[in-house]
């Protein structure tokens, strides 16, 4: 794909909010980031898209998911 065609692709957040989601956020990240990498490699959207968990002032163990995941997925941010 030449540079002009991937610069008209839509950037897409999807945006997650978090609240004491310890127990279904592996499920989410992973079917999430399946998901967001099918329609990037589809050229659907551009490859800047992300994924961004919101930490709601969750008091179990959220966050600690979320920072790890952004370590080692490059579709994942955190807030």
């Amino acid at each position: 794909m030449d540079e002009m065609n991937k610069k008209k692709r839509p950037i897409l957040y999807i945006v997650v909010p978090c609240y004491n989601e310890q127990e279904v956020l592996p499920e989410t990240e992973k079917e999430l980031s399946k998901k967001l990498a099918e329609m990037i490699n589809s050229e659907l959207v551009s490859e800047k898209s992300r994924i961004a968990f919101v930490n709601d002032g969750s008091k179990d163990q959220t966050w600690e998911l979320i920072e790890t995941y952004c370590d080692k997925n490059p579709l994942v941010s955190g807030i």
